[in-house]
């Protein structure tokens, strides 16, 4: 049923169709206040503005539409939708006609389809040169210049008449411009001649291309849309593009890329631009880069010229490096990378060639910028007079057989990480000792980088306990509360699946929570001991105790009895050996009642992101990979959780972001790249332990042992005093 509305302004009747869009009021007071003395200056009456009134897209200049471009090229049949703040200023409706309907439409010409004019033999040809040169608006590269039109061929009749048309064609111009599509348009299109500029002797004439007359007023005024919009398309600028020739504004990491498909491209090279004849096309495939040599094989004409799909850097391409920095600086895998374009058939490198491009660039560029980060860090520590710090280590592989340990240092206050060690099994007796020898190193390197540290928490390991108790009596040393809790639990499990112990599964939540209440609740470790202690009486139903720290049960009285423990049980015996012995009583003397490391152990959920178990690395590899784990983790720490009461998915959250690897590709392309040694250089002043097998390169070394490294050790073994990590892949 067709829409009963139409355009408010006098002498108006559009009504809502494909090419015509009715707008209401806007419901900003300021903006609708300028639309209304709009329509009130062609009123001569009384303006009566409801909910109901209407003004049509034709009072609207090409600038104040977002999708205008995307209907007048046919990309959408939308309707059109006005930038926020647009303001009618069309009067007369010849100045700007309605947008037609996208069906049918001739992309970049103003003249109306071949199909409406009459047929003739002049028409014919006019028909079958449309064909040849209408073509995709991407690939349009070359570019006419002056007046234009999309014939080309002329008729004996029109080449003697020439003076005429070429007045005819003006006429036609100018009528095209104030939206008349009148029979005039037949001589611009049949007859109008294309002029070329004036070509050196050296060097030959490039092919003119086809401009765009309708779009020729809003180029310059046209409101770009967000560019991470599905709807977005770039202007006439970017898509009629200049050669190849002209100097990059942007550096190669800012540039925007595209999928482009061969034989799309490959078509702007097949023709000859001066003598439209055919040309031999070579091309050179180097990874994701392809250079394209055209030349023409007409002996008269000596047409040449290469296109480069990307900038070199020395003898670099740009892209190959950009995708290997992309790749490891956002935590991905290249084979699964390789994987995706391979199944596209995108043309990629090669492994090797990625590991060059890591070992060579990227790894120098991460060190360079976590040392920068990390000296940020440090300086606002040492403004502050007490610092509380957390720790825990994280190994690459579960049990004994373990390669690699990192751990990591948190600031508590800020939840971000300030120190992270990476130790190798080797380095120490046993992978045991890695957590002891971890904590050493971060504490000696944040007090000789001026860090005063009043407290450490920590897990519950022994050989941490002992040197914080013997080294640093200073630090405050307390135990994590999840730790100690889920070493509870897991004996709880067990002890609940024993015969006349199922009523301790009743009580697993209740004592857990009991365990947090009792750390954050006290002032000190003595009342958290005897609030701890008072569970085994509260579960017998005895909620008055004989410590003065605590002598009763703060909660009121409880009716139901069928939860209670009975005295003298099974049950309360083995809770009671469980909950109440030596060691349990004295770690929770010591829990930390503000300060968790829960965000810890989330950080290393995000090292296994960037440096998955699964994957060996060498030492330098996995140490810059944790520190890409670190730097991500210090930069999206901050987001703060919705707690509205809103379904999960309609929750707002802070905005993602990752300008940690905008600012690697930056150092990457502006100073590594530029110049590699001084980066280089402090790489190799890592200090890198030795292979792992070195302990068997020993000069009476039997074959047994040598069989032996050459089979499960690294390809190196042979190699005598090694200074470099293993060499397993990247």
């Amino acid at each position: 049923m067709p829409s009963s509305r139409k355009c408010v302004l006098p002498g108006c009747d559009h009504l809502q169709n494909r090419s015509v869009s009715l707008f209401k009021f806007p419901k900003n007071d300021h903006i609708k206040k300028r639309w209304i003395n709009f329509v009130k200056s062609h009123f001569d009456g009384e303006l009566r503005i409801t909910t109901n009134t209407r003004l049509c897209s034709a009072h609207f200049t090409q600038d104040s539409f977002i999708n205008f471009r995307r209907r007048q090229l046919g990309f959408t049949d939308n309707p059109l939708l006005l930038v926020n703040g647009a303001e009618p200023t069309i009067s007369r409706l010849g100045l700007h006609p309605p947008v037609p309907p996208t069906t049918g439409a001739i992309i970049g010409s103003a003249c109306p389809p071949m199909s409406d004019l009459p047929t003739t033999t002049e028409t014919e040809c006019q028909r079958d040169n449309m064909q040849k040169v209408t073509r995709e608006v991407g690939c349009q590269t070359d570019h006419f210049v002056g007046e234009t039109t999309v014939a080309t061929k002329l008729s004996k009749r029109t080449l003697a008449d020439r003076n005429n048309t070429d007045s005819q064609a003006t006429v036609a111009t100018k009528s095209v411009a104030m939206g008349n599509t009148t029979s005039k348009l037949l001589p611009l299109c049949s007859s109008t001649t294309l002029k070329r500029k004036a070509v050196s002797p050296d060097r030959p004439p490039k092919r003119s291309r086809l401009e765009f007359p309708s779009f020729q007023e809003s180029v310059n005024s046209f409101n770009m849309a967000d560019p991470d919009d599905s709807t977005y398309l770039p202007s006439m600028s970017e898509l009629v593009d200049t050669t190849s020739e002209q100097a990059p504004t942007k550096p190669p990491q800012d540039m925007v890329k595209y999928l482009i498909y061969e034989e799309c491209l490959l078509e702007l090279f097949k023709i000859c631009p001066t003598c439209s004849r055919v040309c031999k096309v070579i091309t050179f495939v180097k990874g994701t880069f392809l250079s394209v040599t055209q030349k023409c094989l007409h002996q008269s004409c000596s047409f040449t010229r290469e296109w480069k799909s990307q900038p070199l850097l020395g003898s670099s391409p740009a892209g190959n490096l950009h995708l290997s920095a992309a790749v490891y600086y956002t935590g991905s895998s290249f084979i699964q990378t390789n994987k995706v374009l391979n199944a596209m058939h995108v043309r990629t490198f090669s492994r090797r060639t990625h590991r060059n491009h890591v070992h060579n660039y990227i790894l120098p560029s991460v060190l360079h910028k976590w040392r920068s980060h990390q000296t940020d860090l440090l300086e606002g520590l040492k403004q502050s007079e007490t610092v509380s710090l957390g720790g825990d280590m994280r190994v690459d592989r579960p049990g004994h057989c373990t390669k690699y340990g990192s751990y990591s240092m948190m600031d508590l206050s800020t939840n971000k990480i300030v120190d992270i060690q990476l130790v190798q099994s080797n380095e120490v007796e046993s992978s045991v000792c890695m957590e002891k020898e971890g904590l050493i190193r971060s504490l000696e390197f944040l007090e000789k980088s001026g860090v005063k540290v009043a407290s450490l928490v920590t897990d519950r390991h022994t050989q941490v306990q002992k040197f914080v108790q013997e080294h640093k009596p200073h630090i405050d040393h307390f135990y994590d509360v999840w730790h100690l809790c889920k070493a509870l639990t897991k004996k709880m499990d067990a002890m609940s699946k024993e015969k006349d112990c199922n009523k301790v599964k009743m009580w697993q939540k209740s004592i857990k929570n009991h365990l947090y209440w009792s750390a954050s609740g006290s002032s000190n470790g003595e009342e958290t001991v005897a609030k701890w202690t008072s569970l085994l009486n509260h579960v017998q139903n005895v909620h008055v105790h004989e410590n003065p720290l605590f002598p009763k049960c703060l909660h009121p009285p409880s009716t139901d009895k069928n939860k209670w423990l009975k005295p003298a049980t099974k049950a309360i015996y083995k809770l009671e050996k469980l909950l109440m012995n030596k060691r349990v009583l004295g770690d929770v003397k010591k829990l930390s009642p503000l300060c968790q490391t829960s965000a810890l152990e989330r950080f290393h959920g995000v090292i296994l992101r960037f440096a998955p178990k699964n994957v060996a690395d060498s030492y330098l590899a996995m140490l810059c990979r944790l520190y890409l784990a670190s730097l991500h983790f210090n930069e999206t720490s901050g987001r703060t959780q919705a707690r509205a009461k809103f379904p999960k998915a309609k929750r707002v959250k802070t905005k993602y972001s990752t300008g940690y690897v905008t600012e690697l590709t930056d150092i990457l392309f502006n100073k590594v790249i530029q110049d590699p040694a001084p980066f280089v250089a402090d790489m190799k002043a890592v200090a890198v332990p030795g292979f792992l097998c070195s302990r068997y390169e020993q000069p009476g070394k039997s074959d047994a042992i040598a069989s032996h490294v050459s089979r499960f050790g690294c390809p190196g073994c042979e190699r005598t005093a090694p200074t470099h990590g293993d060499p397993t892949p990247i």
